[in-house]
């Protein structure tokens, strides 16, 4: 009898075990957004086009029921405002409470130039301004790209470099079924080497952050910025760019949201305009 138990015992933490690494591997959706940047269509003088595709967008969220929500920076357009993150909050808030909201620090909301002032600012009304996140085996590093800018705080800047490291080797370490790096600033738009431009990520950064992604394994570096769908590849890294929420300057203009969907073995992803979402995600 007593070993009959301890059998049976064996194949209870088994089952359990198993079970624990299926729930791991289970495929899953998020949503991503990008730019809402409450102030930007009226050069901060009214935010109702803002607020109405930002409120439009979390609708959709609460319908859908993501795993979760990355807004990728430019939360709002003039930084450390009050009326605006008042604002952001405010729609921010009526995103279904099981769905988190994960936030990425955009120049708009840090600067361009972010001094550690303007780092703790952010901070405090925000949240982090890096941090990683796992969700069922897949790893998410999110970079405040701002710091990577020239003019920058370089103890900051120096502080998150080797912090990223350490999070990537986590990621490798831990056998993620895939990692993302999350950034306002794409690292570039069409080719590794392209020259420093508003829109991209400066080369002195740029060049030792692709070959640490590349080298520990990341899948997926997802960005906005640009107010327009791009994506582009440096070797096994896949870089896409998501459209904006608040003001397109995409031809024709199209604002909405990416749904991602990721499974074990693979990544879809998808931008859809706020009138052309789906009526449920299927996996």
């Amino acid at each position: 009898m007593k070993y009959l138990r301890a059998f049976a015992l064996t194949l209870l933490l088994l089952a359990i075990a198993l079970a624990a690494t299926a729930a791991n591997d289970a495929p899953f959706f998020f949503v991503q957004l990008a730019d809402t940047q409450l102030g930007f269509t009226k050069g901060n003088s009214d935010l109702t086009t803002e607020i109405e595709h930002f409120t439009k967008a979390v609708e959709h969220i609460n319908r859908l029921k993501p795993a979760f929500v990355i807004i990728s920076g430019d939360l709002v357009n003039a930084a450390h405002n009050p009326k605006q993150i008042r604002a952001f909050w405010k729609v921010a808030r009526e995103i279904s409470p099981g769905i988190p909201l994960h936030l990425v620090a955009g120049n708009h909301d840090v600067g361009n130039k972010p001094t550690a002032a303007d780092v703790g600012s952010y901070t405090k009304l925000m949240g982090a301004d890096h941090y990683s996140f796992s969700y069922n085996g897949t790893k998410f590093i999110v970079l405040d790209s701002a710091l990577l800018g020239t003019g920058s705080d370089t103890v900051l800047r120096d502080a998150q470099r080797k912090w990223f490291e350490t999070e990537l080797a986590a990621a490798q370490a831990s056998k993620a079924s895939h990692t993302f790096v999350c950034t306002h600033h794409p690292f570039f738009l069409t080719k590794p080497d392209e020259p420093d431009a508003y829109r991209n990520i400066p080369l002195a950064q740029r060049g030792d952050y692709l070959d640490l992604m590349n080298r520990y394994g990341v899948d997926y570096a997802i960005s906005g910025h640009l107010h327009f769908v791009q994506t582009a590849r440096d070797r096994n890294v896949t870089l896409v760019t998501g459209g904006p929420l608040s003001k397109s300057i995409a031809k024709p203009p199209v604002v909405g949201l990416c749904i991602w969907r990721v499974y074990k073995d693979r990544v879809e992803s998808q931008f859809y305009g706020l009138d052309k979402l789906p009526e449920s995600v299927k996996m």
